[in-house]
């Protein structure tokens, strides 16, 4: 029978493995709990950002193994000392002193009482408690499982969908200002309006990627038209600024008719003031042939004509299409010497000579 009872370096070593195992099962049970959950929420995270597959997702658990390695590395740290679980089982198996004198002595006349001491002892071991001490993994796994496996919606995302409707607002906006400031050719209205009519449908049926591309695109195309129309006011304000000063009655009412050609080219030319109208061919923005204009009627309508581009360029600028820092490059200089038509009066007796064709000429 003393051949069956165990020795003190055996019952040592089954004390020390199964604290190493309980501690373990303990440890990876916290550590699982963790790692579950951080897997989850990565695999959350790339499938729903990154469009990732479930069998993608799935191969990130194996990481959730990792807590097996922490947990058995912590476990073997906290092992009890020989001396220290010998003396843990001498209490256990009665608090005798037979199994810590053996273990100093390594041998003596009580080795026998020792070795049942030690039996009783190792038999009063608890259980290992499997169940308790992963308890706390199974809601981080649940998690993790239904973060990898259940099904997500591949709806688009993007921004809020008031952000969408702010920018329509701002796109119709600067197209009716475009519309309304620029004479526009129909088709090219036409072709604006459908566009519009396009990204607002695309908005409405949910897709904000290429919604906004197309509202970028549109725009871009708004800023051209109203750029153009700003480079060709500025070349216009250059030749009315000739116009009404050059000397000469010739280059004068050349440079006034470039900058009404330039307008007419630019759309700057929609809904003349009466008194422009009045001064050019019916229907358009070209002097009477053969009409040569005094230096006081080309420095009146020059001034008009400037007044037409400074408003045009302000409404552009209000709704947005262009910078209004840029109009201040396109103002006149103070004493120009421009007059509006109002203050010029036109003899209707009064037949045109030579004088008239002189600067200063009426």
């Amino acid at each position: 029978m003393a051949a069956m009872l165990p020795t003190l370096e055996a019952g040592v070593a089954s004390l020390r493995r199964r604290r190493l195992v309980q501690r373990w099962i303990e440890l990876a049970g916290a550590h699982a709990q963790v790692a579950l959950f951080a897997v989850g929420v990565v695999a959350l995270f790339l499938r729903v950002l990154e469009r990732w597959e479930s069998r993608e997702a799935a191969g990130l658990i194996g990481f959730a193994g990792l807590a097996a390695l922490t947990a058995y590395a912590l476990a073997r740290r906290g092992l009890p000392g020989t001396a220290s679980a010998a003396a843990w089982l001498d209490v256990r198996g009665g608090a005798r002193g037979q199994v810590v004198t053996e273990r100093e002595l390594g041998g003596s006349e009580w080795s026998e009482a020792a070795r049942v001491q030690l039996q009783s002892a190792l038999a009063a071991l608890p259980p290992i408690e499997w169940p308790r001490a992963l308890r706390p993994a199974l809601p981080a796994a649940a998690f993790a499982a239904l973060a990898v496996w259940v099904p997500i919606p591949r709806a688009a995302i993007g921004p809020p969908p008031v952000v969408t409707e702010t920018a329509l607002e701002e796109l119709q906006e600067k197209l009716e200002t475009l519309e309304e400031t620029l004479d526009v050719a129909p088709e090219v209205a036409e072709e604006m309006e459908t566009r519009l009519e396009r990204i607002e449908d695309e908005a409405a049926s949910g897709q904000p990627t290429s919604t906004f591309e197309a509202i970028d695109r549109l725009g871009e195309r708004l800023d051209a038209e109203a750029a153009q129309a700003l480079e060709a006011a500025r070349q216009a304000s250059q030749d009315l600024a000739s116009a009404a000063s050059d000397p000469s009655l010739a280059d004068a009412q050349a440079a006034l008719e470039s900058a009404l050609a330039g307008m007419k080219d630019a759309g700057l030319g929609k809904d003349l003031p009466e008194a422009v109208q009045n001064a050019l061919m019916p229907g358009s923005l070209s002097l009477p042939q053969g009409l040569q204009l005094s230096s006081a009627e080309l420095a009146a309508l020059s001034k008009e004509l400037k007044g037409v581009l400074d408003a045009r360029l302000a409404k552009l600028a209000a709704g947005r299409l262009i910078d209004p820092s840029k109009l201040r490059e396109l103002k006149l200089g103070t004493g120009s010497g421009l007059v509006g038509l109002s203050d010029f009066e036109l003899d209707p007796e009064h037949v045109c000579d030579e004088e008239c064709k002189k600067p200063g000429g009426t």
